[in-house]
C-alpha cells in the first residue's frame, strides 16, 4: 500500500517534467489525502504533533517556539472563552490543543485525512480536552457540505492553505462559514520579493518545495490579499513572521539532520527484513529532499512558510 502510493505520488510530479503545475491542481484534494497518508506517522516521529514551523528567539526551545507561534495566531483572531474557531487543516491537532489550553476557547478542526481525523481523536481524548475540541474529515474547498452559514466566531490556517487549488475559492469558503464581524488568519507559504524568476536556482529550490510537499504551486502575498478581497474580506494586514526571531525557523531541520539520516537507514533496515511495509524508505527519501529545498529557500530568503494574513468578514455580509 506504501508502495503503491509514493510510487503514484512522485508518478503525479513526474509527468509534468518541468512545464508548470498542469493537472495537479484538478487533482489537489485527493493528491493531498494520499500525501498525508503517506507522511502523517514521520511527521509526528520527527517533528511532534504541530506539523509546521517557528522562528525562535535566542535560548527559546524548539517546542515554546512552537506553541507561541499557535498562540500567536489565536490572539490575531481574538479567541477567547466561550468562542468556536474552526482550524483548517489540522493535521493530528498539535495546534488546536495548544490554542485551546492557551485560550480557553473551543477549536473545531477539518482534515481531508481518516486517518489523521482518528490520531487527532485519540491524542484530543488523552489530554483530556474533548470538551474544547472537535474534528471532523472533509475538504475544506468544500465547507459548505460540512459546516452550517454563519456557524463559527474565527477561523485560522497554520500552513495548511497552501495545499488549496485555489486561493480565492478557498478564502470564499471561509467567508460563507464565519459569522459577520469575524476573523481569518492564515500562515501561509509563499515566494517573497527576493524569489527571482529567472534565477534557475531559485526556481529549482521553490519547484521542489512543491514536489516534496504536496503544493499545487508557490504563491506569493499578492496573490492572497487579491484572493481574500475578492472573497468579500476586509484584509486587516500582513506580516512575515520568518523575519522575527535570533534563530531562523529552517534551523530546526538542519539540527535534526543526522537524526534525519540515521532514521533512513533504519527504514531501510526494517523495510529490507519485513518490519516496515515496502517503499516506507522511498517515503523518507522525498522527505529529505524536500526539507533540502525548505533550508535552502529559507537560507536564500525567497520562500516563507509562516507569512501571515488577517482579514475580517464585513459586519453587513
Amino acid at each position: 500500500m506504501v508502495d503503491k502510493g509514493i510510487k503514484s505520488y512522485n508518478e503525479f510530479f513526474d509527468q509534468e517534467d518541468g512545464k508548470g503545475v498542469g493537472s495537479r491542481i484538478l487533482s489537489t484534494p485527493d493528491f493531498v489525502n494520499k500525501f498525508y497518508s503517506l507522511i502523517t506517522d514521520f511527521y509526528e516521529y520527527g517533528w511532534g504533533e504541530s506539523f509546521h514551523f517557528a522562528a525562535r528567539e535566542k535560548g527559546e526551545s524548539f517546542e515554546d517556539s512552537i506553541i507561541r507561534q499557535e498562540v500567536a495566531i489565536a490572539e490575531n483572531i481574538g479567541l477567547k472563552a466561550g468562542m468556536n474557531v474552526l482550524d483548517l487543516g489540522c493535521g493530528v491537532g498539535g495546534p488546536m490543543r495548544n490554542i485551546v489550553k492557551a485560550t480557553g476557547g473551543k477549536v473545531t478542526g477539518i482534515t481531508i485525512n481518516e486517518y489523521q481525523v482518528g490520531r487527532c481523536n485519540t491524542l484530543n481524548q488523552q489530554a483530556g480536552l474533548e470538551d474544547l475540541t472537535e474534528i471532523v474529515q472533509g475538504n475544506f474547498m468544500d465547507l459548505a457540505k460540512v459546516f452550517k452559514g454563519r456557524s463559527f466566531d474565527g477561523a485560522y490556517a497554520i500552513e495548511a492553505a497552501c495545499h488549496a487549488s485555489n486561493t480565492t475559492a478557498l478564502y470564499k469558503q471561509v467567508f460563507q462559514v464565519l459569522k459577520p464581524g469575524a476573523l481569518f488568519a492564515s500562515y501561509e507559504w509563499l515566494r517573497t520579493d527576493q524569489y527571482d524568476p529567472n534565477n534557475k536556482v531559485h526556481v529549482d529550490v521553490v519547484d521542489g518545495i512543491a514536489e516534496g510537499n504536496a503544493l499545487p504551486e508557490v504563491r506569493t502575498i499578492e496573490d492572497c490579499v487579491e484572493a481574500a478581497k475578492a472573497a468579500g474580506f476586509d484584509v486587516q494586514f500582513t506580516f512575515d513572521r520568518a523575519t522575527l526571531g535570533a534563530v531562523p525557523w529552517q534551523q530546526a531541520m538542519k539540527s535534526a539532520r543526522r537524526a534525519a539520516y540515521l532514521t533512513h537507514v533504519l527504514t531501510g533496515v526494517l523495510e529490507f527484513i519485513g518490519f516496515a511495509p515496502k517503499g516506507t524508505q522511498a517515503v523518507h527519501t522525498m522527505l529529505l529532499k524536500a526539507a533540502v529545498n525548505l533550508e535552502k529557500g529559507g537560507d536564500l530568503g525567497i520562500f516563507s512558510p509562516m507569512y501571515l494574513i488577517v482579514m475580517k468578514k464585513p459586519l453587513a455580509a
